[in-house]
C-alpha cells in the first residue's frame, strides 16, 4: 500500500510538471509568433510537434528527478556540511557507525543489512579480527557489568563512547568511529532514545576534537534503523546538523562533513530532500557563534 501511494504521489507530480512544461513552452512560443510571426523556427516547429512534446517531457523528468547532493558553507568557519543520498560506505572518508553500548558485533545482535554489519563484512576477514581490535581500545573506559542471561555481551559503556577503527584494506572508508548510540536489551534488540542520541553526538565530536582525525566525516542517519528511534529521519539530520554546528564554535573538525541518506528511505518515507536542503542553507547561513572563554557549545551536559 505504501510503495503503491508513493508511486501514485510521483505519477501526480510528473503529470503537473509536465502540464506545467508544455504551458510554458506553449507561451513562449505564442509570443514568438506575435513579435516574429512567419519565423523560420515558428514554421519550423509547426512541421516538427513532435520536438515540441519532446522538450515538455525532458523538462518534466530534469524538474521531478530530486538532486543527489547538496551543499553549503559554515559561516564564519571553512566547513563545507553535505547532504547527499547513496550508500555511506561508497564516499570516502571516516565513517561514523552507530552502535551499542556493549559494542557486540555478532550477527546474533547486529543485522548484516545494518550499516554496521555491511561495514564488517566488507572491511574484516571474520568477526573476531574486529573483535580484537574492538576490545583493544576498550580495556581503559568504564563499564557496567550486566547481570543475568543475554543474548550479547555483558560489559556495558556508556552512551556515546567511541572506539576508532582502522581497516587494514579500506580503501574508500580508512577510519570508522563506532559510536555507542543505544542499549541492547537481554533479548538482544536495540533500545535507543533521542536524548542519547543527542549525548552521543556531543561525546563524539568531543572525541574526534581530541583523538580523531581531520578527514571528512561521513554520518549516515543515526539510530533510524535498527536503533528503533520514533523520531523521523528528517528530524535525526536536523539534529546532527544543529549538533555539529554548534561543537564548530570551539573546534574545526574537518572541512566537510556529509550526511548520507540512504535512496531507499528517501523515497520511501517522502523524505523532502529539498527541504532539508533550505533548512541545512539557513543553519549555514545565519548561525552567529560566540567567542566568549570558556564556554563549551555542542558537549553534553554534565
Amino acid at each position: 500500500m505504501a510503495a503503491q501511494s508513493l508511486k501514485n504521489a510521483y505519477s501526480l507530480q510528473g503529470l503537473r510538471e509536465l502540464l506545467s512544461a508544455y504551458g510554458a513552452l506553449w507561451l513562449a512560443l505564442e509570443i514568438a509568433d506575435y513579435f516574429a510571426n512567419k519565423s523560420l523556427v515558428i514554421l519550423w516547429l509547426r512541421g516538427h510537434g513532435y520536438w515540441f512534446v519532446l522538450a515538455g517531457v525532458v523538462f518534466a523528468i530534469f524538474r521531478c528527478v530530486p538532486p543527489l547532493k547538496i551543499a553549503h558553507k559554515l559561516r564564519e568557519r571553512d566547513v563545507l556540511i553535505t547532504l547527499a543520498i547513496g550508500d555511506v560506505l561508497s564516499f570516502r572518508g571516516a565513517v561514523v557507525i552507530g552502535s551499542n553500548t556493549t559494542f557486540d558485533v555478532s550477527e546474533r545482535v547486529i543485522s548484516p543489512r545494518s550499516i554496521q554489519g555491511q561495514f564488517t563484512s566488507k572491511y574484516y576477514a571474520a568477526e573476531s579480527q574486529l573483535e580484537a581490535e574492538i576490545e583493544a581500545q576498550l580495556r581503559d573506559l568504564h563499564c557496567e557489568e550486566l547481570m543475568g542471561p543475554r543474548s550479547g555481551k555483558c560489559k556495558r559503556y556508556p552512551i556515546g563512547s567511541v572506539v576508532q577503527l582502522r581497516p587494514k584494506d579500506g580503501t574508500r572508508v580508512k577510519i570508522g568511529y563506532l559510536l555507542a548510540i543505544s542499549d541492547i536489551n537481554e533479548f538482544g534488540n536495540a533500545e535507543g532514545k533521542f536524548e542519547g542520541l543527542k549525548q552521543a553526538l556531543g561525546e563524539l565530536w568531543v572525541y574526534i576534537g581530541k583523538k580523531g582525525e581531520k578527514d571528512q566525516i561521513l554520518m549516515p542517519v543515526l539510530g533510524t534503523g535498527f536503533s528503533r528511534l520514533t523520531q523521523s529521519r528528517e528530524i535525526v539530520v536536523q539534529e546532527i546538523i544543529q549538533s555539529f554546528v554548534a561543537a564548530c564554535a570551539e573546534k574545526t573538525f574537518c572541512e566537510n562533513l556529509t550526511i548520507v541518506m540512504n535512496d531507499g528511505d528517501v523515497f520511501e518515507k517522502r523524505i523532502d530532500f529539498a527541504a532539508l536542503g533550505d533548512y541545512l542553507k539557513h543553519v549555514c547561513l545565519y548561525t552567529q557563534f560566540s567567542y566568549r572563554s570558556g564556554e563549551k557549545i555542542g558537549t553534553p551536559e554534565n
